[in-house]
Order: structure tokens, then C-alpha cells, then sequence
């Protein structure tokens, strides 16, 4: 078991004196609580299918059979038969992960570092990388530097059907 898994938490939420007392594991508790708030907070519940707010914990489930991160933040593509837009996103995605867990110090990576991730030419990097900010689903951050983005980390979540196959990525 990992430590998310075997961390008790106790939560209490009182709202328009509606009350909501839990405690579980955060896996347990969490789905809990949205559904509480969606019950008790009518805005929420609006405002949960308005806004994209990424699943990062899911999204690294599905994301996992292709890519690895090692303890020092180095990310592994493990899978070389993604198709290169694909690929991109996905390390890129790692990127993000592994800056919010203090791995990485940002989120962003350079051509080479892209190149060598997904095992392909510095020049299809380049063609690709193009495609993915017209469609803004990557970002240039500094020189030479990409993130992806909001949109990017939308239709990635969107696009990695149930079966773990990675669908096609929407144009």
C-alpha cells in the first residue's frame, strides 16, 4: 500500500447548515466530498461542469503504462509505438507531474530533452511542436522550452479510453 492509501483523514464541512462529517482514506473521502458538495452546493455543481480542473492522480493511472518517472525526476517514455504528437503530450505531461511533486524545478522541457524522451528526431520534434501550439495544447515557455497546457492536459485526460489504449488525439 502506498502512504496516500493508508493516510486516515477526518473531514468536517458545514455549508447553509447543511453538515458533512468523513473520515477514510483520502481515496475513500474524496469522491465523498464531491458528491456532498454537489448535493449541498448547487453552484459547485454548475461550476463542476463549467470548469476543467485536471485529475492529475487519474490521469497518471492511465498515463503510467507509458511513461515513468524516475526518483530524481528523469522521465522514461516506455512505450515507443505512441505516435509522435502523442508522445510529446505525454512526456510533457510527466513534466508537469513531476514539477508539482518537486521533482522537476519547472515544468517545462527543451527540444533535446523532448527528443531523447519520445526517441525521436530533434527535427520531427520541431514539425510536431508546431502542430501542438497552433492547437494550444503546448506552450513555449522560454527559449526552446514547452509545457503543455490547460487544453493539452484536457484532451490527453479525454483521449486515453478506458481499455488503456491511447485513442487518437482530437485536431
Amino acid at each position: 500500500m502506498s502512504q496516500a492509501e493508508t493516510t486516515q483523514v477526518k473531514v468536517q464541512i458545514d455549508t447553509n447548515g447543511v453538515k458533512y462529517e468523513a473520515s477514510g482514506t483520502a481515496e475513500e473521502i474524496i469522491p465523498q466530498i464531491l458528491q456532498f458538495l454537489t448535493q449541498a452546493v448547487p453552484t459547485y455543481n454548475l461550476a463542476r461542469k463549467l470548469l476543467y480542473v485536471s485529475d492529475l492522480a487519474g490521469l497518471l493511472d492511465k498515463v503510467s503504462e507509458y511513461a515513468k518517472m524516475t526518483s530524481t525526476g528523469q522521465l522514461l517514455l516506455t512505450r515507443i509505438d505512441l505516435p509522435a504528437d502523442r508522445a510529446i503530450s505525454v512526456l510533457l505531461f510527466m513534466a508537469h507531474l513531476a514539477s508539482k511533486l518537486g521533482k522537476r524545478e519547472n515544468d517545462s522541457l527543451n527540444i533535446e530533452e523532448i527528443a531523447t524522451g519520445v526517441s525521436r528526431s530533434s527535427k520531427t520534434i520541431r514539425n510536431v511542436i508546431v502542430t501542438l501550439q497552433k492547437a494550444n495544447q503546448i506552450e513555449r515557455t522560454d527559449r526552446g522550452r514547452y509545457r503543455i497546457t490547460s487544453k493539452g492536459l484536457l484532451l490527453l485526460e479525454s483521449s486515453l479510453v478506458n481499455d488503456g489504449e491511447v485513442a487518437t488525439q482530437p485536431k
